[in-house]
This record gives C-alpha cells, structure tokens and sequence, in this order.
C-alpha cells in the first residue's frame, strides 16, 4: 500500500471534512425537505489533457505539476463528489455545451466523437449545443454525435432552440440522429424520489457566432424557454426544472458578473429552477440568485473547475444549501480509464489530421524561454503571439501582408517546467474552423488583393471594439504597420499605413484612393468570412472588395443563393463568398493540401533558430515585440 505524504494526507482530510460538513447540515434538515447534487461543466472545448504543456501533464503523480483540467482527473473527481452527495439524494451531472474544439483533439471529432464519449464515460447525464458545435458544419456535428452513439456513449444531447426543418441533405444527420432519440429538445430522469426536466438552449450572442450552423436555425431561447417549461411543468410533471443555456454572464459597473443572458433567462422565465450557465469562461465562485430562489451558476472554462451546487426542495421552497468551485489540478490522481481512452484518442489524430502534414501530436516543436500569453484585453502583453502567428501567416503563403484578428488566437503558450512545445500545445493558438475543401479542423489561409484604400477600411471596421469582447477584434498584421488616433471619429481613426518590416524598412502607402495597386493579403478564412462582410455590416459606410490578382471580384463559383449557408449573420459571409483560387495549398507528397493556420506556425517554428542543435527557440526580444499598431500620443 502506498503511503501519503503529508500534503496528500492534509488535501484528503480537507476533502473529508468537507465532506462531514455537508452531510451535517443536510441531516439536520427539517422533514419533507429531499436534497440533490449538481455536478457541472462547461466550455471543456475538447481539453481533455491539462491545461499547460503537454510534456507537464502528468495524471498519475501527483503535486508536481501546475496543469489545471484534463479529463482523467476530473473523472476520479466526479467519482468523489459522487460518493459525497450520493447518500443525501440524487446526483445529476451536466455540461452548458461547448464541449468540442479547442484543440486537437477535435481535428478527429467527427472520427471517434471523441469528446462525447468521455463524457459519457465520466457519467454527463445531458449536455448541449454551445456554438462551436457548428464550427464543422451541421453534418460533421452530426456525424461526430453519430459515432459517439454507435459506441453506445453519448449523454443526452438536449437542443431545444435549435431546428433541423429544412429539407436540406446537411441536416440529414440531425434527423436522423433525432428520430433514433439522440438528440432531443428536453429529457425526463427520475432520480431517486425526484423527477428532473432538462431542456438546453442556444443564447442569441451565441447564435451571432454559428458562422458554418445553416441551414440548421435558431428560435429565440427565452420564448422557447417558456414552452419548454410548460410541457416539463404541465405534462411531465418534473419537480425540478434545469436549463443548460449557452448564453453568457456580463459584468457589472462593480466588477461582478451579476447579469447577462444566463441570468435573464432566469429572470424571464421564472419557471426553471437551476440555470447551468456557459459560454462567457465566467469563473462564479457564488451562485447569482435571480427571482429570490434560482441559482445562475457557471465554472469558467477548459475543465480547470467542477461546479458542484447542492440543493434542497420542500413543495415549492428551493433552497441553495451550498455551491463551489472545485479545482481540477495535481492534487487529484487521474482515472486510468479515461486516461486509456485518451491515449487511443491521440493515435487517432495523428493519423487524421498530422501525419499526411509530416507531425504527430506528441511532437515536440520548440521551446517557449517564457510564457507567451494571449490575453485579448491587454494588447500589449499578446503582441509577442499576435506577431509569431502572422509571421507565420505570411511565411506560409509569400503574401504582401498577413492579417488577422486578435480573438483568432484561441491561447497562449505556457512555459512550464522546460519551455517544449509539442504539436499539441501549437494547434491550441488556431483551433478554430475549418478548410474549403479539406473539412479538417483549423481555419485554412486564403489570399485575396485590396487597394490601400480596402486596408484602410479592413482596419477601421476590426479597431470598433466589442464590449462584449474586449479587444478580441483587434487587427494582427505581418508585412504591415499603421497609425491610429482613437480620438478622431468612428471609421476614422486610422491615419497612416506602411508596407514592409524591421528587415527591409517600411514604407508609406495611399489610402485615399487615389492609387488603385493592388496588394495581397492573407487572412484564415474564418476572418476572411468577416472581412468580404464588412461593406453589408457598415451599411455601406466602409467600402470593401477583395479581389484575384487580375483586379477582377473575387467572388464565388458558385451561385451564392444556392448556398445553403447564406442564412449566416451579417457579420459573416457564406463561406462560399471566397473563390476556391484564393485557397493557399502546398505539394506534399504529390498531394495538394490547403494550408492551415496551425499548420502555417509549426511550419514556421521550424525555421526558428535552434538552442545547441536542439529544438528551435522562439524569439522573445524587443524585436520579436515590434508594435505594429502604433497609438497616437
């Protein structure tokens, strides 16, 4: 037998006191008053590893890492707080939705519906749609909850607001998958002496950002809120009513996350009694109570917490007995179960999203001689990542300029015990989306040609921030430098351009236009879908037209009406807006491949010089920090 040490031996006399003190307070409760555990996750976005360098994960060992998550130990987690609620009533375990793309892992999604089945096997009674479910469109959703349920593992998947009508062969998937059960607008579990009513819907910011959903579409979630409510209520007979929202938390003038629309589903519907919040990563480390009884709660993001909420009914009195954050870190021994699984998983993705691209995902890249963050509201501090990734960008395809936004940049890289980066930790930075003819995760580059005038406009439209989103808009450059006075009017800030970099110099460009040379630019596609968008979204306000090299529109091949796709926010275009010639591609092997974001930066760190022969360093000085948007005054 193992003995612990004293640390162990003190983090499990905690957990067990912990666990005294609840089972204390719910005896001592008065008659006719029945008791139930929520267990809750949300946004795992496919981390099914810790969150930290790979080679840092070490799931059974234990206080010698600062990895937070990974599924192994939020099973064994799960399990434990399972065994605590368990002899005071029923234990439900649920997750707001989001539960895909981020990482790797999800480049084989629609393979091994990877992400679903642990779920299943950790014991998730239902989840939901968040909207990077959409990101592979209707049918690689589909296909991927289709896998997950031949395997026989797959939580109930509750869309309420989400409908699959039209009469379209992407949706296909969706019906099917509905008719056999699997997906559903609610579901019924009896547990224990109580009867529990879960419906999940999809918020409408959320909706904002389902660019690849159509022709799937969305009814209002409050409204459908409220149906849901009255058939759970009126013909099920549930005692309690759950709804898992996609909506989001916003803060307040205090600094508390005290509103959004997780809370003003609850506040419009009075009927439901728990809300499992998601899709804003708010850490609530206290319940919100709306309407003097329902709690709004929600565990921030990656599977770094488990919420845990404990709750008391007596006829209509419901009654908030405790709630916590509980973190998923190194004090917690992984589950060799899961842990098996997720090894058979990374097998999986080597071969379906690496391999043909010469990497496996265990690869080590490079090396990090320092955290290299991402944080979208301090610009400064995400300068050094903005600039390696398009760099890489431009690299890649030998465009003028490489563009992006700042929210394209999903992470950061963690330094660690010793700085490697693998495959794993480089495809966190660019996750998102998929290519136009190579439907693997990962926004694919393409290319199109805009005066200077067009550059000044692109600018001008990603420098409007989102309050929401603070500084998730914020324009990326490679090859490209400007001027901006945030004083002067809105779509007017920008006062200068320049073309070049440190190596070369820089020189001013026209952006009056009066000078119609075209200069090229890459972008992934996701922003690409923004960008042609940008003249619709202003209403005309900022003019805007890709085009091919020969000046000529670049536009579809096909006609946009027949997309089913163009149903997508304004915001957005169909992804069909690009011509198929403005896709990069690269020869590998005799095969033509399109060139995706990830795949663009680990090409690039490659070309990095090396530390002692060894792995290549990434650069960290004050050029690699070059500010390439540059603050008047």
């Amino acid at each position: 037998m193992r003995t612990l040490s004293r640390r162990e031996f003190l983090a499990t006399s905690a957990a067990a006191s912990a666990a005294l003190c609840l089972t204390g307070k719910i005896s001592a409760a008065e008659p006719g008053k029945k008791t139930f555990t929520i267990l809750h996750t949300n946004d795992l976005h496919s981390n099914l590893i810790g969150m930290a360098p790979a080679t840092d994960y070490t799931p059974f060992e234990l206080n010698n890492d600062t990895t937070r998550g990974g599924y192994a130990r939020l099973a064994t987690l799960i399990k434990q707080r399972q065994a605590v609620g368990k002899p005071h009533g029923p234990v439900l375990i649920l997750d707001g939705g989001d539960y895909s793309m981020g990482t790797a892992f999800a480049a084989a999604i629609r393979e091994t519906g990877g992400e679903l089945q642990l779920l299943s096997l950790m014991g998730c009674d239902a989840t939901t749609f968040g909207n990077h479910e959409f990101d592979l469109g209707p049918d690689g959703t589909a296909q991927a909850i289709a896998v997950a349920a031949k395997a026989g593992r797959v939580p109930a998947v509750v869309v309420s607001n989400t409908t699959f009508t039209d009469d379209d062969p992407k949706l296909d998937g969706f019906k099917r998958l509905e008719k056999d059960g699997v997906i559903r607008r609610y579901v019924v579990i009896k547990r224990g002496d109580l009867r529990f009513g879960i419906f999940g819907v999809l918020g409408k910011e959320a909706q904002f950002y389902t660019g690849g959903a159509a022709p799937a579409k969305f009814t209002d979630p409050v409204e459908t809120a409220k149906e849901m409510v009255k058939i759970l209520r009126d013909q099920e007979k549930v005692d309690v009513v759950i709804a898992l929202s996609h909506g989001g938390m916003t803060k307040g003038a205090d600094g508390r996350y005290q509103d959004g629309e997780d809370v003003q589903l609850a506040k419009a519907v009075p009927g439901i009694d728990v809300v499992i919040g998601s899709h804003s990563h708010t850490e609530l480390h206290e319940s919100v109570i709306v309407n003097g009884r329902t709690p709004v709660v929600q565990t921030g993001k990656y599977g770094q917490n488990l919420g845990e909420l404990v709750i008391s009914l007596n006829g209509d009195k419901l009654t908030v007995e405790s709630y916590k954050l509980i973190p998923v870190d190194d004090k917690i021994m992984g589950d060799k179960t899961i842990a098996a699984e997720i090894e058979k998983l990374k097998k999986t993705v080597t071969q379906v999203a690496f391999a043909s691209r010469g990497y496996s995902i265990d690869q080590p890249l490079a090396i990090a001689p320092r955290d290299i963050p991402n944080t979208y509201s301090d610009i400064a501090a995400s300068t050094l990542l903005a600039n390696l990734c398009t760099d890489a960008f431009r690299n890649a395809t030998k465009a003028d300029i490489s563009f992006t936004a700042n929210g394209m940049m999903r992470s950061g890289l963690i330094r660690g015990k010793t700085g490697v980066q693998t495959v794993y930790d480089v495809f966190a930075l660019a996750p998102l989306g998929a290519g136009v003819l190579d439907p693997t995760a990962g926004s694919t580059l393409v290319t199109g040609y805009f005066t200077g005038q067009d550059l000044k406009n692109l600018l001008e439209f990603f420098m409007v921030d989102n309050p929401a989103h603070p500084g998730e808009y914020f324009p990326r450059t490679s090859g490209l430098r400007f001027r901006y006075d945030p004083s002067r009017p809105k779509f007017d800030i920008v006062t200068a351009i320049e073309l070049g970099d440190l190596e070369r110099g820089y020189t001013p460009i026209d952006i009056t236009g009066k000078d119609a040379h075209l200069y090229s630019v890459s972008t992934p596609l996701m922003v690409a879908q923004i960008l042609v968008a940008i003249p619709k979204y202003t209403k005309g306000k900022l003019p805007l037209q890709a085009k091919k090299k020969n000046g000529q529109p670049l536009t579809s091949k096909v006609d946009a009406l027949d997309d089913p796709r163009n149903d997508t926010p304004d915001l957005l275009a169909p992804v069909g807006a690009l011509d198929d010639s403005s896709v990069n591609t690269k020869v590998d092997n005799g095969a033509i491949q399109e060139i995706k974001e990830w795949q663009a930066i680990m090409d690039h760190l490659r070309t990095l010089p090396a530390m002692n022969g060894e792995l290549p360093v990434i650069p960290v000085d004050e050029r690699a920090n070059e500010v390439r948007a540059i603050k008047a005054g």
